[in-house]
Formats: C-alpha cells, structure tokens, sequence
C-alpha cells in the first residue's frame, strides 16, 4: 500500500541519515531501530536492504575503526577488541583483523606515540614513578604488559 510504502520509505531515510554520519556495524543499525520500536519485519527490510546497497559490511566497518584508532586515539589490541565485540563485531572478524593490521611492532609504535604525549606531564617525576604512571597508562589503552615493558625501557633510556 502507499502508506506503508511512504512509511518504509521514511524510517529508511532515518537509517540512512543515522549513517551519515559515521559507518556502522549491522548491530548498531539493528539496536538503532529497536530503540525506536520498530517492528521486526521493518527492521529485517532495512537490514536486507542496506546489505543489497552494500552499506552494512561489518569487517569492512572494523578495518575503519582499526585504522581510525591507531590514527586518532591510539588503543593497544585488548581495548580494541572489547570496543569491536560491544559493537556486535564478531570473534573471528575481530581476530583476523587485528592479526592482519596490528604487528608487535606497529603495537609498540602506537604504545611509543602515546606515551610521547604524555612524556612532559611526567617528566619532572622520580623515574620509577614515571614507569608507574606509563605502565598503567599503556595497560589502559589496552596494550599488554610485555609492550609497555618494552616501551618503557626504550623511553626512559633516551632521557
């Protein structure tokens, strides 16, 4: 019918604009539209709908995320993989995808830049608890205690 034509039409252009503004994972859409009480036939539709036009691929919207943090807010591959699972990204995309991009050495690369940031807040501090306030922000950001270690000796060496 034209009503439920309009009606699909118009939630549909909701999902599109709620997209605009940055990818999606198909679990985000989906809560999207629960929230707003959608029925599930709808939702199913839209869902099938996105995927034809090719605007939900989960391991494609991982790889970004991936990316875009070790570019913006560098996260070591433990915090990475929880913020991916919340998204409703599943184990063995999340898996593959961080033994492709993230190297133990681009980990201690990302590990380095951030604490770079925060070497002159910590400077002036007694060199143990400059290790300290390192460790636990590496351990934080998700990056694993072999890292840190590593990173830590390397940094402190240089001063």
């Amino acid at each position: 019918t034209k009503v439920a034509d309009n009606d699909f039409q118009g939630k549909f252009d909701k999902v599109l604009n709620f997209l605009s503004y940055r990818a999606h994972s198909e679990y985000e859409i989906n809560f999207y539209m629960l929230r707003k009480n959608w029925p599930e036939d709808v939702r199913g539709e839209i869902i099938t709908k996105l995927k034809h036009l090719k605007l939900i691929d989960d391991e494609d919207f991982a790889r970004q995320w991936i990316a875009h943090r070790s570019f913006s807010r560098p996260a070591g591959k433990s915090l990475l993989k929880m913020e991916l699972r919340k998204k409703g990204i599943t184990k063995e995309i999340i898996d593959r995808l961080l033994t492709e991009e993230r190297t133990a050495a681009s980990e201690e690369i990302l590990a380095e830049k951030l604490c770079q940031k925060f070497l002159p807040r910590f400077k002036n501090l007694p060199v143990l608890e400059q290790k300290n306030k390192f460790y636990g922000l590496l351990l934080r950001k998700g990056f694993s205690s072999s890292t840190a270690e590593e990173v830590i000796d390397k940094l402190l060496e240089k001063e």
